[in-house]
């Protein structure tokens, strides 16, 4: 019997494989001689507005956190070094990965505890499903007449997630019951033998023992700043997409884009949903009547953008390592 190190080494692997497999194929619609012509499209002031709102996403993002977990008297600085860091494990490695340094961290540098962190985490992940929902319901609306091959896909999705968010509600509002529940089912299924698993009973446990009226807060603020980030999130892939005169109406981009956040939240995706992002974006513009061949090329300058502006971001560590830390005392 697998061990569950053996367990996560083989899960991480096969989605690399995977990532591979979807870059390959990708890159057999990618006509290389038009890529000295890529950097001919860019604009440099959408070039720029996009590391501006990528950077405000940024630190939106550790507001976030650090208002979630204002009780711990967590301080931003540190919790932006923390998140500036899980985005580069993220992005240049594993979701995972990434997650785990931020538990870790967390811990480590503002003596949170891994349940209340994790917790955390869960509810924020949930406020930005929610606020993807509520887009994805509203973009498809509007771009019903233009996705009919997509209309059953769409439904199924939509209806799936509202379903579950009629779970959610169930469990704020009568959290115990269904969290003791929810934890027998899966101690009966023996799905607590993986981490992740493990990670989710903690959180809901602490979600439980939590006063409802400190429950309501949390839900509230989370959902509220998912909001806020979820819409220039979509701003800057308007911007981004743009940036490399991207031959489709700002409403398609809006549309994928909400597809898109549906899919990174599905934990198969590594290096920053390289291939996934890709593959569903050529798929579906081209649906929507943007040519292939000129899709491919920036889809690879838009990729080249993401990862450059996560590197720029990555010099904040040690910029906050040499001349914040030291000014910072320990908790």
């Amino acid at each position: 019997m697998l061990s569950n190190r053996k367990i996560s080494v083989v899960w991480n692997l096969l989605k690399v494989i995977f990532a591979i497999a979807l870059v390959w194929y990708f890159l057999s619609w990618v006509d290389l001689g038009e890529l000295y012509d890529l950097w001919e499209r860019v604009r440099i002031t959408h070039l720029l507005a996009t590391i501006a709102l990528y950077s405000i996403l940024t630190l939106l993002k550790a507001y976030r956190y650090q208002q979630i977990l204002i009780e711990q008297k967590t301080r931003y600085l540190r919790v932006l070094n923390i998140i500036v860091l899980q985005n580069s494990i993220s992005n240049f490695l594993a979701n995972s990965a990434g997650l785990a340094s931020f538990l870790a961290l967390l811990h480590i540098e503002e003596n949170v505890k891994v349940r209340k962190s994790g917790l955390t985490f869960v509810i924020i992940k949930i406020g930005d499903l929610f606020a993807v929902w509520l887009f994805s319901i509203v973009c498809s609306f509007l771009l019903w007449n233009r996705v009919g091959e997509l209309h059953s896909a769409i439904l199924f999705f939509l209806v799936l997630v509202g379903i579950g968010f009629v779970f959610f509600f169930f469990a704020w509002f009568w959290r115990r019951v269904f969290i003791s529940l929810a934890n027998r089912v899966m101690f009966l299924l023996k799905l607590t033998r993986f981490s992740f698993f493990r990670q989710v009973v903690d959180a809901l446990e602490a979600f439980a023992e939590m006063p409802q009226s400190m429950v309501f807060t949390i839900v509230y603020k989370a959902f509220g700043l998912s909001l806020i980030y979820n819409f220039i999130t979509l701003i800057w892939m308007v911007v981004s997409m743009n940036a490399f005169q991207l031959p489709v109406d700002a409403l398609s981009i809006l549309f994928v884009s909400c597809i898109l956040q549906l899919f990174t939240m599905i934990p198969v995706s590594v290096f920053g949903g390289l291939g996934i992002t890709e593959v569903t974006s050529l798929y579906l513009y081209t649906l929507l009547g943007v040519p292939s061949t000129e899709l491919s090329i920036i889809l690879v300058g838009w990729r080249i953008l993401y990862y450059v502006t996560n590197l720029l971001l990555v010099l904040y560590l040690p910029i906050y390592a040499l001349f914040i830390e030291p000014k910072i005392p320990s908790k």
